[in-house]
């Protein structure tokens, strides 16, 4: 997820390996940009080794994360598991999230939420909109409360919606929730948008289509997370 002003990128939200195709979609990479990171997870860094404007010095990159992302990167994206390391790069700083973070005209605000080995959601505040971001998520009553209370009044829900209702037996633990939580999340915090996000990778276009149908006959506005789809704060 790109955060941009008239086509500058000034943050991102996760680092997967998306995060190298920000030209496709008409950005332009600030000096100075952001990382907001929900975990440590490969599919959330991968991007930040393939970024090519950080190793090469032309951008100076702010990374945030839970606990020390100093500490979780630093192994991550090493030898042996990568030829060079991030610790010896001079334009890269690592920062905690315990406190509100403003970057621009947009605050950030973490949250816990439940995933194997910890991950936490960002609230988005900007100054005509607000979005919380919901991502790799299993939805529980124990986690619920606090995390209505951390997203109260925002106008738009972006909510992990990787697997069916009838596929979650299966799946307890494996930190992921239902189009059924995300939709009753997004009715109980009064969001007026929805976007399902986190798809499994092995579902297709057309399944992804029926979750949205399914979805909309409790909540209207909602659709899929997708490439190029954007969000004005």
């Amino acid at each position: 997820m790109a955060l941009s002003v008239d086509g500058e990128a000034f943050a991102f939200l996760d680092a997967g390996t998306a995060l190298i195709a920000y030209r496709d979609f008409g950005l332009v990479l600030k000096r100075e940009v952001a990382v907001f990171l929900t975990h440590y997870h490969w599919d959330h860094i991968q991007g930040l080794s393939m970024l090519g404007e950080m190793w090469d010095g032309n951008c100076t990159v702010d990374i945030y994360g839970e606990g020390s992302p100093r500490d979780m990167l630093t192994r991550a994206i090493s030898p042996p598991w990568f030829p060079v390391s991030m610790a010896g790069q001079s334009n890269i700083a690592f920062k905690g999230v315990s406190e509100p973070v403003e970057i621009g005209a947009l605050t950030f605000t973490a949250f816990g939420i439940n995933h194997p080995q910890g991950a936490v959601g960002y609230r988005i505040d900007g100054p005509t909109s607000s979005v919380a971001v919901i991502t790799d998520h299993e939805t529980n009553s124990e986690s619920t409360p606090r995390i209505l209370a951390a997203v109260d009044g925002v106008d738009c829900v972006v909510y992990d919606a990787q697997y069916l209702p009838s596929e979650m037996a299966s799946h307890l633990g494996w930190g992921h929730s239902t189009w059924e939580d995300a939709v009753q999340f997004a009715s109980d915090v009064g969001a007026g948008r929805l976007i399902l996000t986190s798809h499994d990778p092995r579902r297709t276009d057309d399944e992804v289509d029926a979750i949205i149908a399914s979805a909309r006959e409790a909540f209207p506005e909602v659709e899929a997370a997708v490439p190029g789809l954007t969000i004005d704060l």
